[in-house]
């Protein structure tokens, strides 16, 4: 009996659906995964909204080529600085590409978006299921801002008190009490360094 190109990928996205539902079973035991609340699949990957962050799933045998062995990748909503989404054309795919906040360190960052690790492309029939789970991401990532703002390195408050503080202990490495490296860990204790 012969199948239709669209029965064939339907067999192929429920047998997709099975194995990652067995996956999330498994990984399970024992403890609770995070809901998945959105996905999204594209050309080279599947992204999945979960309730405390993203996951990029790269589970086509043909993305390794591109991409390695890397496997899942979770980004948590508070490391995502902003959202690119480009649109697919008539000849050309679209993209959805994440910008983490700098200082968060990925394995690999390109210009090119099939290299990319934070990037995922996908056809112009996907192009309204993508735009769905950006517009779902941000308002996430919205909340977790306003929830929680970002942390910066703590500055000493900026009073006398801190000043009279470094007096003290300049005097007492001066006299021999303390010696420097006693000092200079003090010092950055006081400034907040």
């Amino acid at each position: 009996m012969k199948q239709t190109p669209e029965e064939k990928q339907r067999y192929v996205d429920q047998f997709r659906a099975s194995i990652e539902q067995g996956e999330r079973l498994v990984k399970s035991k024992g403890q609770s995964m995070s809901p998945i609340l959105m996905d999204a699949r594209g050309i080279d990957g599947h992204l999945v909204l979960l309730e405390n962050g993203v996951r990029i799933k790269r589970s086509d045998p043909m993305v390794f080529l591109t991409q390695g062995i890397k496997g899942d990748k979770e980004i948590p909503f508070s490391q995502i600085a902003s959202i690119q989404l480009r649109k697919a054309g008539t000849f050309a795919n679209g993209c959805i590409r994440f910008s983490l906040i700098e200082g968060v360190a990925t394995e690999r960052q390109t210009n090119s978006t099939s290299q990319d690790e934070n990037t995922l492309t996908f056809k112009a029939a996907q192009q309204s299921a993508f735009e769905g789970i950006k517009t779902a991401i941000e308002a996430k990532v919205a909340a977790a801002r306003t929830a929680a703002p970002p942390q910066f390195h703590r500055v000493a408050p900026q009073t006398f008190s801190y000043i009279d503080e470094l007096e003290k202990l300049a005097s007492l490495k001066d006299r021999g009490i303390i010696s420097q490296e006693e000092f200079t860990a003090k010092k950055r204790q006081i400034l907040g360094l």
